[in-house]
């Protein structure tokens, strides 16, 4: 293995941040001169601090693999857009069933102090910028990398899912059982993984992929070793090549030791 994708949120971190056990994980893999990098669902706007606490050095994948970037060149590798039509065809129907979202582009987050009020009150602090409904609308122009939809009833989430589904050109995909994440119809983590392991020359055969939810499934599938964490999606589990311990419990750490130091 010369690879290791992880994914962040509940593969790395919880709402405390990264133990000390996954830090020490991290660099001990960096120090034996193994690639290291994080695939996750979230803007590079609110992951970048997590990028640069765990010293990762190679391309990111973020929003699912809709956005690739570099940040020791300062350089994108990749990116896939939701066009504007069809991003406003998306926010229309969420509005119609009266669906909270967020509106990820390639230089900002956006969202109306609704959505705004709502996710913070569930996760706390988020860095956004606060909008009318009808400037939210202006805002797509500025390329579209994701549109976050979220509920606390899981119900409404399913149902909206099944109704987003019929747009064409989009992909959701639940995120964790609250979440929506909404991109462009070719964007997944696989994709991206096959992209990235392209871009640093490693063939996926020898890359390890570890996550924990819904959208962590293609990517643990096309990984040489694909690793579901142990409190992770049923989903995830079914397909993995092997399933570690829970986050709890150091999952990453606990596979990472075992496939890489025995």
């Amino acid at each position: 293995m010369k690879l290791v994708v992880a994914d962040l949120d509940g593969t790395l971190i919880h709402s405390k941040g990264f133990s000390k056990e996954t830090l020490k994980t991290v660099k001990k893999l960096q120090e034996q001169g193994i690639i290291f990098t994080i695939a996750t669902g979230r803007h590079i706007i609110t992951a970048k601090d997590y990028v640069k606490e765990l010293h990762v050095k190679y391309p990111v994948i973020y929003s699912n693999g809709a956005y690739i970037y570099d940040h020791e060149n300062k350089k994108v590798i990749h990116e896939a857009l939701i066009d504007k039509l069809t991003a406003l065809k998306t926010m229309k129907v969420c509005s119609k069933y009266n669906l909270d979202f967020i509106i990820y582009t390639v230089d900002n987050i956006y969202a109306t102090k609704k959505s705004r009020d709502k996710l913070v009150s569930k996760v706390g602090k988020y860095d956004l910028e606060v909008v009318s409904e009808e400037e939210l609308k202006s805002c797509v122009g500025n390329g579209v990398i994701k549109i976050l939809v979220f509920d606390d009833d899981v119900e409404r989430i399913i149902e909206a899912r099944n109704i987003l589904s019929q747009i064409k050109d989009i992909y959701p995909i639940q995120s964790s059982r609250s979440y929506i994440d909404i991109g462009h119809h070719s964007v997944n983590k696989g994709n991206a993984l096959t992209i990235l392991a392209k871009h640093l020359n490693v063939s996926l055969e020898n890359c390890m992929a570890i996550g924990d939810q819904e959208n962590d499934l293609q990517m643990i599938q096309v990984a040489g070793v694909g690793v579901a964490m142990g409190d992770g999606n049923v989903l995830l589990k079914d397909e993995a090549d092997y399933i570690t311990k829970s986050f709890e419990e150091n999952g990453f750490s606990y596979a990472v030791e075992k496939y890489f130091f025995g």
